[in-house]
């Protein structure tokens, strides 16, 4: 699979409207979950050296996925249960992370969302990223735009990378040995700020209204940046998607403002 910036038109079987409406209302539910959750005890489900995974993960899902099949049922890809249905990579598909930032919500700290794409032939088709805290509500569709509550955004049209503000993350199973962090401080060094949110839907979203003017990481889940890389595409930044090393569902994404700004960014 690679997803490249070229707008991809979704098919005229696919009311487009209608399956962002759906992924609205799944990420808004999933939010009621998970903010009722957040007053509660946490209930830690496993932990390893760089992940955790919580019992609200699990219930958000539950919602996303009742809301999905009755309001507009496809295959589904998840972080938690897997696979729903027949999945290839060229399927049409729901993608979804029901609480990316799941150690930020874990300690209290609001920079977490949840998160629902659609995906078509491998391409980003639409998003919905929710900022349930922070009540900032992401949507996105090839062909219809991008708005951040309610408002059409673009991204910043920042073109150099040393006024660039640049978002990269981690992810739990990489290489954090000497000569990989060399390579990793190699690529990001050129740039006027570094930023590590811990979520990566909203780093990706964050691009489409100028708030982060890049983000790149290898070896990211799909579900984790489906939805993002589908309202960062609609604003019109520059997306690309290519697979990663780690497992099938493993990508390495390049989202950027400008098209200058991409291609300083790949090898």
């Amino acid at each position: 699979m690679n997803a490249t910036s070229s707008p991809t038109a979704p098919s005229s079987t696919l009311d487009a409207s209608s399956a962002l409406r759906t992924a609205e209302r799944a990420v808004r539910e999933a939010a009621r979950v998970l903010i009722d959750l957040s007053r509660r005890p946490l209930e830690v489900v496993a932990e390893a050296a760089h992940d955790i995974k919580l019992r609200a993960d699990q219930l958000a899902e539950a919602r996303i996925l009742e809301v999905l099949a009755a309001d507009f049922p496809l295959p589904v890809l998840t972080e938690e249960s897997g696979e729903h249905g027949a999945l290839a990579e060229t399927s049409r598909m729901w993608v979804v992370d029901p609480l990316d930032g799941t150690f930020n919500y874990s300690r209290g700290m609001p920079m977490c969302c949840t998160s629902v794409g659609l995906w078509e032939n491998g391409e980003p088709v639409l998003g919905a990223v929710y900022d349930f805290f922070g009540g900032h509500l992401f949507l996105g569709a090839s062909g219809l735009g991008a708005t951040l509550d309610g408002e059409p955004v673009r991204p910043s049209g920042v073109t150099d990378p040393a006024k660039a503000a640049l978002a990269t993350g981690f992810p739990h199973h990489r290489d954090l040995g000497d000569a990989s962090m060399a390579q990793f401080l190699a690529q990001v060094r050129r740039y006027k700020k570094i930023r590590m949110l811990g979520s990566a839907a909203l780093m990706g979203a964050y691009v489409s209204n100028g708030w982060l003017d890049a983000y790149v990481e290898d070896d990211i889940w799909l579900w984790d940046i489906a939805a993002a890389a589908a309202i960062a595409r609609a604003a019109g930044a520059t997306v690309t998607v290519a697979p990663g090393t780690a497992g099938r569902w493993a990508r390495t994404i390049v989202c950027a403002a400008t098209p200058e700004l991409a291609a300083a960014l790949r090898p």
